[in-house]
């Protein structure tokens, strides 16, 4: 009962008309600030994923940091639901690009995936990234160890022929076209074939406008219940493509509607 009225009371705050009003009340609009807060995922796993951060504080190249977004952890059972529902992890390599902190990279390491990478350009977050691996490791909490690399996810090659390529939210559309180009290009040369999983994906029409990815599953997943007040909403969207020709057939609804708000920081699938 005590998860459901919390539930209820969270809903009641993200109501459009209550959320207006308390985001411009000083004291009050810290509500919706769950980013900053430490994550029941940290506190359970005993590692250092919260935060939000803006790019300019990471002290990467200065030419990427006005396409790239602030630093934000995505919702694990979101993440964790999105890759059960992926056929034949065991041939696939998981890769997540700029990774952050790698909450991603955790979740992804409970699944029996060939490899679990994580690539991100900040150095400050790619060390905290390995260290949150180094302590689940030692927990004893993964099927595949986890790899993080300093670079530029954007031109980052292919390590196996199967890839699932992971992406929330990290960069504008300038850099998802770069990504969307660089996977492309490896098309029947180091890939066989690959899923690109988008969580919240504000620039989705570039991979819908691509020749080369087709819709596999597009839904809105609320957060658990214990996530709630702990992210900037309460559900999220993601969005899974797969190269073409498609492998395996879409699932039911692939091709809902994606709608994005005028700041273009959160796409909502439509029901």
């Amino acid at each position: 009962m005590k998860g459901a009225l919390r539930l209820l009371v969270f809903r009641l705050l993200w109501t459009p008309q209550v959320k207006m009003v308390l985001g411009r009340v000083p004291l009050v609009r810290g509500i919706y600030d769950g980013w900053r807060r430490q994550h029941p995922f940290d506190r359970r796993y005993g590692v250092d994923t919260s935060g939000a951060i803006q790019a300019d504080d990471l002290g990467f190249d200065p030419r990427l940091v006005a396409h790239s977004s602030p630093y934000g952890g995505s919702q694990p059972s979101i993440v964790r639901r999105c890759l059960a529902t992926l056929p034949d992890p065991a041939e696939y390599t998981f890769i997540d690009l700029g990774c952050g902190k790698g909450r991603p990279l955790l979740v992804a390491s409970e699944f029996p995936f060939q490899r679990v990478v994580g690539v991100e350009i900040a150095p400050r977050l790619a060390e905290i990234a390995r260290q949150n691996a180094a302590t689940v490791s030692r927990r004893g909490g993964q099927q595949t160890p986890i790899e993080v690399q300093v670079g530029d996810a954007t031109i980052t090659a292919a390590p196996t022929v199967r890839m699932v390529y992971f992406l929330y939210n990290p960069f504008d559309a300038v850099l998802i076209g770069a990504v969307a180009g660089n996977i492309a290009a490896q098309l029947g040369e180091r890939l066989d074939h690959a899923f690109i999983v988008y969580y919240n994906p504000v620039h989705g029409q570039v991979f819908d406008c691509s020749p080369h990815f087709a819709r596999w599953s597009a839904r809105s997943l609320p957060y658990a219940a214990d996530e709630v007040g702990f992210g900037p909403d309460l559900d999220d969207s993601v969005v899974v493509w797969q190269t073409v020709p498609s492998r395996y057939p879409p699932q039911p609804g692939a091709e809902r509607l994606v709608i994005v708000d005028r700041d273009q920081t959160r796409a909502v699938v439509v029901a």
